[in-house]
C-alpha cells in the first residue's frame, strides 16, 4: 500500500499544470508530518505530550518500507519535540517520495528553470487513476456523502493543517473548512496514532502561520 505521503503528494498536485498547490514550505512540512503519521500507522513512534509540545521517539524495528525507514532514520533514536520531527523530516525527502511515485509509473518530473535561473519540477500524470481514486474519496467525505475511513480522515486532516481543502476540491470554501475541521479534530485514529495526528496537525499549522508572517514582513521592507 502506499504510504499517506505518496497519497498527500498526488493530491497536492495540480494535474493540469503539474504544479504544486502549496507553497514549498508548506508542501514539505506536509509531507514531513504523512511521513510521521506512516510511521506512527507501522507502530515506530511513541508520542508523549499533546499539540506542538508532544515528544516523539522512533521505536521498533525497521518495516521494510525504504522511505518510510529512511524516515525513521533520518529521525534517529532520540527524543524530540514534535515539531523538530517535522522539520527534520521536512528537508529531502519531498523528493523522495515523488521519486517512488516515478518509479511506479504514476508521475513523470519534467525539470525547467524560473526566469532561467531557479530548477522549478512539474508532474506529468502518466497514470492519472490513483489520484483520481484518492480526489473522490475526500471529495466525497468533504461534501458529506460519506464517513471517511481513517486512511481518508488523515489525508484530509493533514490537508487541513496547509489550508488546500478547497484547492484540492471544488465547492464552497467556508463550508469546506468548516467539514475539513470536523473531520480533522473528529475520534477517527486509534489511541495509537491519536496523539501523532493531534501534533502534526498543530506543528504544520504552526509553521504555516510563521511562514506566512514572515513573508508579509519581507514584503513590506
Amino acid at each position: 500500500m502506499p504510504t499517506l505521503a505518496e497519497d498527500l503528494a498526488l493530491l497536492l498536485v495540480d494535474p493540469a499544470t503539474g504544479k504544486p498547490l502549496v507553497d514549498g514550505t508548506a508542501f514539505d512540512r506536509v509531507i514531513g508530518g504523512a511521513l510521521l503519521l506512516d510511521l506512527a500507522g507501522a507502530g515506530r513512534l511513541t508520542v508523549s505530550g499533546t499539540g506542538s509540545r508532544a515528544r516523539i521517539t522512533v521505536v521498533g524495528e525497521p518495516t521494510g518500507d525504504a522511505l518510510l525507514d529512511a524516515a525513521a532514520e533520518r529521525l534517529g533514536t532520540r527524543r524530540r519535540r514534535a515539531a523538530s520531527a517535522v522539520e527534520r523530516l521536512s528537508s529531502k525527502l519531498r523528493a523522495a517520495t515523488f521519486d517512488r511515485l516515478a518509479t511506479a509509473g504514476i508521475v513523470a518530473g519534467e525539470t525547467s528553470r524560473v526566469l532561467g535561473v531557479f530548477p522549478a519540477t512539474t508532474w506529468r500524470f502518466v497514470d492519472p487513476a490513483p489520484r483520481a481514486a484518492l480526489h473522490s474519496r475526500v471529495a466525497s467525505a468533504l461534501a458529506g456523502k460519506t464517513d471517511p475511513d481513517e486512511r481518508t480522515a488523515a489525508l484530509v486532516s493533514l490537508l487541513y493543517a496547509v489550508k488546500a481543502e478547497h484547492k484540492v476540491v471544488d465547492g464552497p470554501r467556508r463550508e469546506l473548512r468548516a467539514r475539513a475541521k470536523q473531520i480533522a479534530e473528529g475520534d477517527w485514529a486509534g489511541s495509537a496514532v491519536a496523539q501523532a495526528v493531534q501534533a502534526v496537525r498543530s506543528t504544520i499549522m504552526s509553521a504555516v502561520v510563521a511562514s506566512s508572517i514572515a513573508g508579509a514582513a519581507s514584503s513590506t521592507q
